[in-house]
């Protein structure tokens, strides 16, 4: 299990009802010049930095030390998780060379063909020079992020690190409802003070064969490694009031919602939301990062499964007092 403080969050999401393949991000007005041939997820990104680091206290003088600047460039951190950050980009390359000839790719886009560079921008335009990483594990990337930067900042790497998600519609989703937009903390060391609006966030990974559920002794076991990565995320805690599964329709996503059902019987009720292999990372931490709970309230417990065997659980509560 792994725990941070949250003490920022941002999200840029489309209006309700926008389609994938309408307009509905304005980069002038968001970040204004200089970003025009970015990749959409990573203008998405940069503007939930933004956002982000408004909320953790960044003022209007960009020189004024804040819950970032304070720390030293080579201990900030950078994690972020996608599944189709530059997948429409992978599409418009291939087409590109196919019809035309690899001498008539774009210079100014083509280097985003590896997706390492979106999280890298992130570091280049905040200066977080001690480490930056990219995790693209199916539907529980976003999750990962927030937890590997956990184990980063408990290890001492980092005293501050940008964390979340960011996807832009994958144009082969399939029946997978395609995402875009970006979810971004500000993180900081667990066990450290929360901030006024900020939050305790705790997270564990697991990993179930695809093929277990299909035997009584892997379903057994399966459920088993549920119930611990649940039990851990509670320990020290006030139990889930809100619970969501975010899955897609496999067996090892049934064989977590029945485990979660089974815990959840006498806390909290469950929601579930399916949605194909191909739904991206970002839902999971949109759910985490959108409102918080009130001051003393129960938790809210976030899980992702994928048809692959990832799973991640996650926690965000507010604790009763807070600096």
């Amino acid at each position: 299990m792994a725990e941070s403080v949250v003490h920022g969050a941002g999200v840029v999401l489309p209006p309700e009802g926008t389609g994938p393949a309408e307009s509905w991000f304005d980069h002038r007005a968001r970040l204004g010049r200089g970003y025009k041939y970015l990749p959409p997820a990573c203008q998405y990104l940069l503007a939930a930095a933004r956002t982000a680091l408004e909320a953790s206290g960044r003022g209007p003088d960009p020189h004024a030390p804040d819950t970032v600047t304070a720390a030293a460039p080579e201990l900030r951190g950078a994690v972020v998780g996608t599944n189709s950050a530059v997948a429409a980009l992978h599409e418009a390359i291939d087409d590109t060379v196919r019809r035309e000839g690899a001498s008539a790719l774009s210079p100014m886009t083509v280097p985003y063909f590896s997706v390492n560079l979106v999280a890298g921008r992130l570091s280049t335009e905040h200066l977080l020079k001690g480490f930056n990483l990219t995790v693209t594990s199916p539907r529980v990337a976003g999750v990962e992020a927030l937890h590997l930067a956990a184990l980063e900042l408990a290890a001492g790497r980092a005293a501050v690190t940008l964390a979340g998600a960011a996807e832009a519609p994958d144009p082969r989703a399939g029946d997978a409802e395609p995402e875009a937009g970006a979810a971004l903390f500000v993180l900081r060391p667990g066990g450290g003070p929360v901030p006024a609006g900020g939050a305790v966030l705790r997270t564990v990974l697991r990993f179930v064969p695809p093929s277990a559920p299909a035997a009584a002794e892997g379903r057994r076991r399966a459920l088993d490694s549920v119930r611990q990565a649940l039990d851990a995320l509670r320990a020290d805690g006030p139990a889930p009031d809100e619970v969501e599964l975010l899955a897609d329709p496999s067996p090892v996503g049934d064989a977590v919602a029945d485990a979660l059902r089974s815990w959840c019987a006498d806390l909290a009720p469950v929601s579930v939301r399916r949605s194909g292999a191909r739904a991206g990372a970002l839902a999971p931490v949109v759910r985490l990062a959108a409102r918080p709970l009130a001051a003393g309230a129960g938790r809210r417990l976030v899980v992702t499964a994928s048809r692959a065997g990832n799973l991640a659980f996650a926690t965000a509560h507010t604790p009763e007092h807070t600096d």
